[in-house]
């Protein structure tokens, strides 16, 4: 496969990725009242019984390489999306989408400094523009929202886009010897045995629209955990990691579109400014070739 059409490729699957991560975000935020440890349990759950199906089906086979990288990589991101779970029912879909989607920062370093990934200025600056891009959103939609003022929520959701950020490198480097089926897999099983106490320990009725609800996430987030795994075989860490921010910004279109809310100049200004700095990215990438 050509070069260009290797990194459209990965490209492709990260962006199809978003558009499930942007589903789940709008079923995480009207199922807050399931609450987020058993929202986190059925995610995990669900994801591991579809790839059982797969498997059971004869469709693929279930290996496992480096089994003490992917363990990393499943308590990596199962606590990441635990706290990403969380810090949305907590801080809400706009805010809360806006902290653990920091990650890119994190994901962009820790190449940098395990897998060799030249960082170069451009990538620097294109990361800084979105994520000023997504600040822009958030402090539009979020009006006591400040860099300066963090609570305990917060905080918490930088820490658990920090961990994602590890994640992420780890699944970069897990493709040299495991394919996404068994990475997603570390994922779910380990994930699931972090949650399972506290989801158990959790009051209240889900009701049978809570069910269609985790249903709905656990589709979701499988599929665009398998499309985003399978993306980063394509293209590196930096690249990946910025279309990712495509995924916050879906989320407030989403909520334009879904739940009636106003979509402002600042909101606008910061979309265009993470999809440019994708673009830029990308444009450079394809240069580079």
């Amino acid at each position: 496969m050509p070069r260009l059409e290797y990194k459209t490729k990965g490209a492709t699957l990260i962006i199809l990725a978003c558009g499930f991560f942007c589903m789940t975000g709008c079923l995480v935020k009207s199922g807050s009242y399931i609450g987020a440890y058993r929202l986190a349990f059925f995610r995990f759950a669900l994801g591991l019984g579809l790839i059982a199906n797969i498997v059971l089906l004869g469709r693929v086979k279930l290996v496992f390489n480096n089994k003490k990288l992917l363990f990393l990589r499943g308590l990596t991101g199962g606590i990441a999306v635990s706290i990403a779970l969380l810090s949305i029912t907590k801080l809400g879909l706009g805010k809360g989408m806006v902290l653990v989607s920091s990650y890119p920062i994190f994901a962009s370093i820790t190449s940098a400094a395990f897998l060799k990934e030249r960082l170069g200025l451009l990538d620097s600056v294109a990361i800084m523009v979105a994520m000023l891009g997504i600040y822009f959103i958030a402090y539009d939609k979020q009006q006591s929202f400040s860099l300066l003022l963090f609570g305990k929520y917060e905080l918490l959701a930088v820490l658990g886009a920090a961990i994602a950020g590890i994640s992420i490198t780890l699944i970069r480097k897990l493709h040299d010897t495991d394919d996404s089926l068994a990475i997603y897999f570390s994922q779910c099983a380990v994930g699931m045995w972090l949650v399972i106490v506290p989801a158990f320990a959790s009051a209240g009725e889900i009701g049978l629209k809570g069910v269609f609800i985790l249903l709905g996430i656990g589709a979701g987030v499988t599929a665009g955990q398998l499309l985003m795994t399978e993306g980063f075989k394509y293209v590196p860490v930096r690249v990946g990691s910025l279309l990712l921010l495509l995924d916050p910004v879906l989320c407030y279109i989403a909520g334009t579109a879904i739940f009636d809310e106003p979509l402002t100049l600042p909101c606008f200004l910061g979309t265009v400014l993470v999809i440019s700095a994708c673009a830029t990215v990308l444009v450079r990438g394809k240069l580079d070739r």
